[in-house]
C-alpha cells in the first residue's frame, strides 16, 4: 500500500507556483468584490482589503457595518434590506 508524508500539505502549500496562484486567485476575487461594492456605494468608506501570509491570502469587507452590507439587516422601519453578498459572490460560493 502506498504511503503519503504527512507533510505533503505543508510541502505543496509552500510552493512558489502554489503561492503565487493563491495570490492571484484572491486578487481577482478582490478585484469583483471591489466592483461590487462600488456599484452599491452612496457614502461610506467600507473597503475590501486583501491580506498575505506565508501561504494564505484572506480577502476582507472592511467596514464597520461590514456585516450587514454583506448578509444584510432590518431599515429602520422593520423593513428587511438584502444583503449584497459581496464576498460570496465573488468568490463564487
Amino acid at each position: 500500500m502506498a504511503e503519503v508524508d504527512r507533510r505533503a500539505d505543508d510541502i505543496v502549500a509552500h510552493l512558489p507556483e502554489v503561492r503565487a496562484a493563491v495570490r492571484d486567485a484572491a486578487d481577482q476575487i478582490a478585484d469583483r468584490a471591489r466592483a461590487t461594492l462600488a456599484a452599491h456605494r452612496r457614502t461610506g468608506t467600507a473597503d475590501i482589503e486583501v491580506t498575505r501570509g506565508r501561504t494564505d491570502t484572506t480577502v476582507s469587507l472592511v467596514d464597520e457595518g461590514a456585516l450587514s452590507i454583506e448578509y444584510g439587516h432590518l431599515a429602520p422601519d422593520g423593513t428587511p434590506v438584502q444583503g449584497l453578498r459581496v464576498l460570496r459572490d465573488a468568490a463564487d460560493l
